[in-house]
């Protein structure tokens, strides 16, 4: 794992991002597809890093590193490029979710809700934890028994090439409670 000492530095982040109403719409092809082309595409002009992403039908949680002062204009960017991709999704389609008058105005479409959780991390310990939250997500909504076998999220990948730690291929309730049976605040 990556030394984290420098957090102190500012820049390590907990994300939850939700869809508007919590449509179960993200793990669509269609909606990954235009969502990985936002981060893409944001990552461009705003750099971030990515040390953990996992997308659930509903939402999004992730630890990124982000250098700068711009956190708010990287997740309005992903946003918005991400509901142009998906035209059903405008503020102007006539789809059936439900789009208030204020929404209208503000151009705000029907993918995703307007604000988002954020957590600056503050050290190592909450650094790991929220890593391990976001890859026991789908774990802990009933998606999959393991962690490896959600198919949306950076586990898999940082395994096969040593960013986590090997032992998290087997993250299961009964792997939480063995390793966090001590585990006090």
């Amino acid at each position: 794992m990556r030394n984290v000492r420098r957090y102190f530095e500012r820049g390590y982040y907990f994300f939850t991002v939700c869809t508007y109403r919590r449509q179960p719409v993200l793990t669509r092809p269609d909606v990954m597809a235009a969502l990985r082309n936002a981060v893409r595409e944001t990552m461009k002009t705003h750099p971030f890093e990515i040390e953990a992403w996992t997308v659930m039908p509903d939402h999004i949680h992730c630890v990124l590193i982000i250098k700068d002062d711009y956190v708010p204009l990287r997740w309005g960017k992903i946003k918005a490029l991400t509901t142009k991709a998906l035209p059903e999704f405008s503020s102007r389609s006539k789809r059936n979710a439900k789009n208030s008058k204020a929404r209208k105005t503000h151009g705000y479409g029907k993918l995703w809700q307007h604000s988002y959780w954020e957590h600056e991390i503050r050290n190592e310990r909450e650094y790991m934890m929220y890593i391990l939250y976001c890859c026991f997500n789908p774990v802990k909504h009933g998606y999959v028994t393991n962690a490896c076998d959600w198919p949306f999220s950076t586990l898999n990948r940082y395994l096969s090439n040593g960013k986590y730690p090997d032992d998290w291929k087997y993250i299961t309730p009964a792997w939480l409670d063995d390793n966090f049976r001590d585990y006090k605040e």
